[in-house]
């Protein structure tokens, strides 16, 4: 028997997984866009939570302002764009900050 997606848990040739593309498919345009953009931050920004825009809000980020992991007692540092793209810029420019020197 043949099926058209691979093995469970394995991802595709841009690394998603098919259970997420099945998700996704029900998804208009603008939410896929979105998912799409907040995946590619959680690749490239490991250390931060990002939230999606909802209700007009901006994109918005946290991570911890050190590299030690997260808890109650440490500080954390928040940023937040108008877009995807710019969130990114305002992470990468925390990240050379907080980087050791």
């Amino acid at each position: 028997m043949e099926s058209d997606s691979g093995p469970a848990g394995r991802e595709d040739e841009h690394g998603i997984s098919p259970s997420l593309l099945e998700a996704l498919a029900g998804l208009g345009p603008e939410d896929r866009q979105a998912i799409t953009e907040v995946i590619a931050l959680y690749r490239e920004f490991p250390a931060w939570a990002v939230w999606l825009p909802q209700g007009g809000r901006p994109w918005t980020a946290v991570r911890p302002a050190s590299a030690r992991a997260p808890g109650p007692d440490l500080p954390v540092v928040w940023t937040q764009a108008g877009t995807a793209a710019d969130l990114a810029g305002r992470m990468r420019s925390v990240d050379a900050q907080l980087a050791p020197r």
